[in-house]
């Protein structure tokens, strides 16, 4: 979550501020511990009282950094291991157990690290060593929170086209050999798109290459809005995309191939110059056979097709023999 920056003075770096929310969940007579709790949380997070059910709810919209759970009352290990086996939350930010165990009681202290919690204090507590743990924890969730982070970010650059947000070529060239692999040793049909722009240069003579990206952007946000779950849409390169469709028969791709033709055709770019601008695009269709050595065959068939639809006069599919 973008924000103000704060120092990490320990390693030099910085990483972003970000709004920690604290859940508490504990018997029905600890709402006064729930208080007690809430007065050590460190500054500049939010800290709300829950019941099992709400703290469900929130650890499965990963919208808890942090749940602490008193164990103070008999059922407290069913409650945290139903807590954290819903905390499949989000990668981005998962959930971190705080227990709060009996400290005449060092089972519970062994329980609560079986369950695999992040950290515990005693019951009942000590301000300064609650007060102590939670920042620690609550750092420690910031770093780990703020490293995820770069790293999808580090992700996106090395896979992701950053004019068209579509997949670049790169991973393109990774995903098309697996879904081949994948498609031949169940049985099951995969179909692929050669997409070109027609008569993209004029935009850019006309317009500069500037305008050319944002009908290259708009083409691609159609298109995204189409696929589905398992397809690939991803830049070839130029004003050329490629879409990778697994579990798709020609029938079913023929449809989808027009389909796109068709809503290529009625978009709108916004405004370039004085004029509202419009785009068509050809498409060539291939269908995995066992004429497909690899990867590179499959495309080039496609591609073929699709120069068989730029000379059959453009803004329609053609089918690769």
């Amino acid at each position: 979550m973008p924000g103000r920056r704060e120092t990490d003075h320990g390693g030099g770096r910085s990483l972003p501020v970000m709004t920690v929310r604290i859940g508490f969940v504990g018997s029905v007579e600890s709402s006064g511990l729930g208080e007690a709790v809430g007065a050590l949380v460190p500054p500049g997070t939010s800290f709300e009282i829950l019941t099992v059910a709400e703290a469900t709810t929130l650890i499965a919209g990963g919208e808890l950094m942090v749940l602490i759970v008193a164990a103070d009352g008999p059922a407290w290990r069913d409650t945290v291991k139903l807590l954290l086996d819903n905390s499949i939350a989000g990668e981005s930010r998962p959930l971190a157990v705080f227990a709060l165990v009996p400290r005449d009681d060092p089972a519970a202290l062994v329980k609560a690290f079986e369950l695999h919690v992040a950290d515990v204090a005693g019951l009942p507590i000590d301000p300064h060593e609650v007060r102590a743990r939670l920042a620690a924890l609550v750092r420690r969730r910031q770093v780990a929170f703020a490293k995820a982070a770069e790293t999808r970010a580090a992700w996106r650059m090395a896979v992701i086209d950053p004019v068209t947000g579509l997949y670049n070529r790169h991973h393109l060239d990774s995903t098309l050999p697996a879904a081949i692999d994948s498609a031949r040793a169940g049985g099951r049909p995969l179909a692929l798109l050669m997409i070109d722009l027609d008569a993209l240069k004029p935009f850019n003579d006309r317009w500069g290459h500037a305008a050319g990206d944002r009908v290259l952007r708009s083409v691609a946000d159609a298109l995204l809005s189409r696929a589905r779950v398992a397809d690939t849409v991803a830049r070839y390169g130029g004003d050329g995309i490629v879409v990778v469709m697994p579990d798709t028969d020609l029938a079913t791709a023929r449809e989808i191939a027009t389909g796109l033709v068709g809503l290529v055709g009625e978009t709108r770019i916004s405004r370039i110059g004085d004029w509202q601008a419009g785009v068509t695009v050809s498409i060539g269709m291939a269908t995995l056979n066992d004429r497909d050595t690899d990867a590179q065959a499959l495309l080039e068939r496609a591609d073929e097709a699709l120069y068989a639809a730029k000379r059959a006069g453009r803004n329609r599919v053609a089918e690769a023999a």
